[in-house]
C-alpha cells in the first residue's frame, strides 16, 4: 500500500463524513477525510449547532417574559445581538476543536482539499494538498446538501435569506416572513419571535410541520398563534418583489382570495439540494431520485464499494441519521455486518418555543402499513408540573400495536426533546404496554407525560380520567 492508498477515503466532514471516519479509524481502517473547509459540515457552522445556541438564548428571552407569572418582577429586559452571536461562535470554536483533536488521536488523515470523483476507488485532489490520484478501496460520499431557493424569487442579499444567511443576520428584522412551515421555517419563526421581530409563516400544505401527527400541527399551530405569530396554511406563493425598505409578497388560498404580505426580510425554508457537483454522477452511474444520492441498506450506492451517507442521501436531512448512516457504512466496510437500518427508530425533533420531538410511527403510517393499533392521547395540562410551570402547550400521543409493542411516540410542549430518549428506547425495545405499566415516572415532572399515557392506554389512568 503506498502512501495515498487508502481502506476508506471519504468525502465531506460532516456529520455522516466525520462519524464515517473515527469508526473505520477505531476498526483498524487506514482512513483519509477529504474537506475543503472546516471538518463538522453543515450542522456544525450552518445548522443544528449555530441554530440551536441562538434558540437557547431565545428560550431564556421567552423564560424571563414568563417570569411575572411566579411572581418575579423584571424590567429594562434587552438584549445585544452581537453578544448573542459571539456565543454562538464560541460554542461552534470549542466544538471545533473537540473534533479537530479527536480526528488526530484517531489516527484519519484530515486532507484539506477538494475532492474529484469521476472512477471507482479513484481521486482527484486540490487544495493544500494536490493529489492527482489518491486511491482507496471504499469510497464514501459525504458531500452533504445546500439550501434551496424558488423559482420565483431572485436573491438579493439585503431582503431576502436562506437559512445560512439568517443564521449570521446582523441585527433582528423589524419583520421576517417565512416560506417554508416545515422544522427549518418552525425553527426560524420561533427564534425571531423570540428576539421580538413580527412573524408571517407560509405553508403551501394545509398545516404547519406536515409530515408529523396533524395533532402535533394543531398544538403548535395554537401556540404560534397565542405568540402572535401570523400563519397561512394551505396558500400558494404568486409573486415576491424586492421593495424599498424590504419585500413584498402575494399569497393565494384555495378560493383564489389574494393577500399581500410585506415585511423587511424574507427567509426561504424550501427544502435543500444534494451537494453531488463534486462527483461524476452520469458516467460512474450512480443512482440519484431527484438529485439525492441512492444509498441501500449497507449505505453503498449501486456502484460497488461507493458509500454514501448524510444530507447528500435520499433520506431524512438530520445529523443524528447521519451519524448512524456513517457509522453504518464504515461496520460494513469493516465486515462487521451490522443490523439494518431502520429509519422509524431514530427520533426526530424541532427546537423552539415549544419544543417538538417523535420517534417511529405516526397513526397514519401505522394502519397504512397494517397495524391493529390503539392510540392514546394525553394534554400536558392535565400534569402537575404542567400547573407548576404555568405551561399548558404541552401534548403527548402513543400509537401501540394491539396487545403488541408501542411503535410511535409524539410529543410538544416544554422540553420533550429530553423526553424523547426515552421513547426511543421504548420503541427500538418492542416494549409492550404491560411492560411500562409497572414503571411509575417522576413525580411532579414533564416526564410523567410518557407515564401516565401508558398507564391510561393499560386501562388503568392514575392521574387522569
Amino acid at each position: 500500500m503506498s502512501a495515498t492508498d487508502y481502506d476508506i477515503a471519504v468525502i465531506g466532514g460532516g456529520p455522516g463524513g466525520y462519524s464515517a471516519a473515527l469508526r473505520a479509524a477505531q476498526l483498524g481502517l487506514k482512513v483519509a477525510l477529504i474537506e475543503k473547509d472546516k471538518v463538522g459540515g453543515a450542522c456544525l457552522y450552518r445548522g443544528c449547532i449555530p441554530a440551536t445556541s441562538l434558540l437557547q438564548c431565545a428560550n431564556m428571552l421567552e423564560s424571563i417574559g414568563r417570569a411575572g407569572k411566579f411572581g418575579i418582577t423584571v424590567e429594562g429586559v434587552s438584549f445585544d445581538w452581537k453578544a448573542v452571536q459571539k456565543a454562538k461562535d464560541v460554542a461552534i470554536k470549542r466544538l471545533f476543536m473537540g473534533l479537530n483533536s479527536l480526528l488526530k488521536n484517531r489516527g484519519v488523515e484530515v486532507i484539506k482539499a477538494s475532492a474529484q470523483l469521476s472512477e471507482p476507488g479513484v481521486l482527484k485532489i486540490e487544495g493544500e494538498v494536490s493529489i492527482d490520484s489518491l486511491r482507496a478501496r471504499n469510497i464514501i460520499i459525504s458531500t452533504g446538501s445546500m439550501p434551496q431557493n424558488i423559482p420565483v424569487l431572485q436573491g438579493d442579499s439585503g431582503h431576502i435569506m436562506n437559512t445560512t444567511d439568517a443564521l449570521e443576520v446582523t441585527g433582528i428584522p423589524k419583520s421576517v416572513t417565512i416560506i417554508g412551515g416545515g422544522a427549518y421555517g418552525v425553527e426560524f419563526a420561533s427564534l425571531f419571535r423570540s428576539f421580538g421581530a413580527e412573524v408571517s409563516i407560509i405553508e403551501m400544505q394545509p398545516r404547519l410541520l406536515p409530515r408529523d401527527e396533524p395533532a402535533i400541527s394543531k398544538h403548535l399551530e395554537k401556540a404560534f398563534a397565542k405568540r402572535g405569530i401570523a400563519i397561512h396554511t394551505g396558500v400558494k406563493l404568486e409573486e415576491a418583489q424586492i421593495i424599498d425598505d424590504g419585500v413584498s409578497i402575494e399569497i393565494s388560498d384555495k378560493d383564489g382570495a389574494r393577500l399581500t404580505i410585506v415585511s423587511d426580510k424574507l427567509l426561504v425554508t424550501v427544502g435543500r439540494t444534494a451537494n453531488t457537483g463534486a462527483i461524476d454522477i452520469k458516467s460512474l452511474g450512480i443512482e440519484t431520485r431527484d438529485g439525492f444520492i441512492v444509498a441501500g441498506d449497507s449505505m453503498q450506492t449501486t456502484i460497488e464499494n461507493i458509500y454514501a451517507v448524510g444530507d447528500v442521501t435520499y433520506n431524512p436531512q438530520f445529523a443524528n441519521y447521519a451519524f448512524a448512516e456513517g457509522i453504518h457504512a464504515a461496520e460494513t466496510i469493516a465486515g462487521l455486518n451490522p443490523p439494518t437500518l431502520n429509519l422509524k427508530q431514530i427520533p426526530i425533533y424541532t427546537f423552539g418555543y415549544p419544543e417538538i420531538a417523535k420517534v417511529g410511527y405516526t397513526e397514519e403510517e401505522a394502519r397504512d402499513a397494517g397495524f391493529e393499533i390503539d392510540v392514546v392521547e394525553l394534554p400536558f395540562q392535565t400534569l402537575p408540573r404542567s400547573a407548576i410551570a404555568k405551561d399548558d402547550t404541552g401534548y403527548v400521543k402513543i400509537v401501540a400495536e394491539k396487545n403488541g409493542p408501542l411503535i410511535g411516540v409524539h410529543l410538544i410542549g416544554p422540553d420533550v426533546i429530553n423526553l424523547i430518549p426515552e421513547a426511543m428506547l421504548i420503541t427500538n425495545w418492542e416494549a409492550t404496554v404491560a411492560d411500562l405499566a409497572q414503571f411509575l415516572h417522576p413525580h411532579p415532572t414533564f416526564s410523567e407525560a410518557i407515564g401516565e399515557t401508558v398507564l391510561k392506554l393499560a386501562g388503568k389512568p392514575l392521574h387522569v380520567l
